[in-house]
């Protein structure tokens, strides 16, 4: 299995500084305008701007569980929050609501059938001239993004470039073989 460090798979830092936590993470006029009008509630409009930030960091929609609490506390002390409010969704319903809503203010698709043989494709033209699976998953990352799709789990692309390169390999191996 790939090593996540190995590869541009994006995630949360440990530790930041607060220029990053302040060019990074504080929510624009916009972004707040968008939380207000889309949700009720100063809970679910926390979480709504915790995991639109989060989301534009890394492409991917994290568990809530998984987002650092410095990140958490800068967005809630920027709106002016008490500390008692809870960053989390009570009903699914709204954080499924919350992320179609995000994808569509980010004008990003999820990852469908399309992304995948986009990624596909990316990973097996690459695989002809390169073997390292790290870079390989930088490959189909890049064309994701650079196509809009919303990012799938670390797993995911792992699964789908071992697969491509072992089936990219084997017809190597096999024309070699066949002269």
């Amino acid at each position: 299995m790939t090593s996540i460090e190995r590869t541009a798979y994006p995630r949360f830092k440990r530790q930041f500084t607060t220029k990053e936590l302040t060019e990074i993470y504080t929510p624009t006029k916009s972004e707040i305008a968008f939380a207000y009008n889309t949700t009720k509630g100063e809970s679910n409009i926390l979480s709504l701007l915790v995991i639109l930030k989060s989301f534009q960091r890394l492409g991917y929609f994290p568990s809530i569980a998984d987002i650092p609490l410095k990140i958490i506390n800068h967005i809630r002390s920027h709106l002016k929050l008490a500390l008692d409010i809870v960053l989390g969704y009570e009903n699914n319903k709204t954080m499924y609501r919350h992320r179609t809503a995000i994808r569509e203010y980010l004008q990003v698709k999820s990852f469908n059938q399309t992304a995948l043989h986009l990624a596909v494709s990316a990973v097996n033209e690459s695989a002809q001239v390169m073997d390292n699976p790290a870079d390989l998953m930088n490959v189909a990352i890049a064309e994701l993004i650079k196509n809009r799709y919303e990012l799938p789990g670390f797993n995911t692309l792992n699964r789908l470039v071992r697969r491509v390169r072992n089936v990219v390999n084997q017809n190597l191996f096999n024309l070699v073989l066949s002269r």
